[in-house]
């Protein structure tokens, strides 16, 4: 038996959406490091500006994040990590990596900050889950590809690892880690080919709306519960690119969510019959 945690991850683009996000429900707020994060550098946060966030966020009892992952090139690894052991030294409270060779040499020098392992590393079964938990990852983002019956049996094999999906946002297609679709801004937002709408055409004559070629974007507030019970500790909303009033609905639904399931422990174990059968938690 465990006593139970339960974690909103918010995205943040801008520096003036951490407040709203802290104040409707977020435990904790990811950003991107300008430069070096998977997103559009125009919704990512220079070092400057992540400083500069850190005591409101912290005054708040709350949690700021950087993500960290982007390809990195061998010329880039000594200015990247100076910058973050200057993050480090700042107080930020987890690194979101991607590379294995970045997340070792890191391990070696952070003193305050944890290691959390990107859903972009592609973790697929326990033994990288026991490898990246002896370089120091403190956290793993699972795979969007990852069924209920494999991250259960991850979350069995390593119980003492900390779990974070992907819980409302975009899932990809196919492995997550290097699409080859393209990516681009837009005055709107950030879209990526696999989510727009097509249409099939013969010699130029419309024969009706094509399937979508990615999945249609993850949302389980509403079944949050099992994954509690399946050992998941942090819900992550995903959307750094999108305007602050769409991540606010989804960060207040998964508030909400996480007050009722909390509020109602005793009735998950009926929920994941058919998943796990054991009394998982404490009260």
């Amino acid at each position: 038996m465990k006593r139970v945690e339960c974690e909103i991850l918010a995205p943040a683009g801008r520096a003036a959406d951490i407040a709203p996000l802290l104040k409707n429900g977020a435990d904790a707020v990811y950003v991107g490091l300008a430069g070096y994060s998977a997103r559009p550098e125009s919704s990512d946060f220079s070092a400057e500006e992540i400083w500069e966030a850190l005591p409101s966020v912290h005054e708040e009892g709350k949690k700021l994040f950087a993500a960290i992952n982007a390809n990195v090139p061998g010329e880039k690894i000594e200015e990247l990590c100076g910058l973050i052991e200057e993050l480090d030294e700042k107080g930020i409270d987890a690194l979101i990596l991607s590379d294995y060779g970045l997340m070792n040499r890191v391990s070696k020098v952070v003193r305050h900050a944890q290691l959390h392992a990107s859903t972009l590393t592609g973790v697929y079964n326990h033994e990288d889950v026991r490898m990246l938990q002896e370089m120091g990852v403190s956290r793993i983002i699972l795979s969007s590809d990852l069924f209920v019956d494999e991250i259960v049996n991850l979350t069995d094999k390593v119980p003492d690892m900390d779990y974070e999906i992907v819980a409302d946002g975009g899932i990809c297609f196919n492995s997550n880690r290097q699409c080859l679709l393209p990516h681009f801004g837009q005055k709107e937002g950030y879209s990526v080919y696999c989510q727009k709408e097509y249409e099939l055409l013969k010699d130029g004559t419309f024969l009706g709306p094509a399937k979508r070629i990615g999945n249609p974007p993850g949302k389980i507030h509403r079944t949050m519960g099992i994954y509690l019970g399946m050992g998941i500790r942090s819900f992550k909303v995903e959307g750094r690119t999108n305007h602050l009033d769409y991540i606010l609905q989804r960060v207040k639904d998964m508030a909400e969510s996480k007050k009722f399931y909390l509020e109602h422990l005793s009735e998950i174990p009926g929920m994941m019959h058919y998943i796990r059968r054991s009394n998982w938690y404490e009260v």
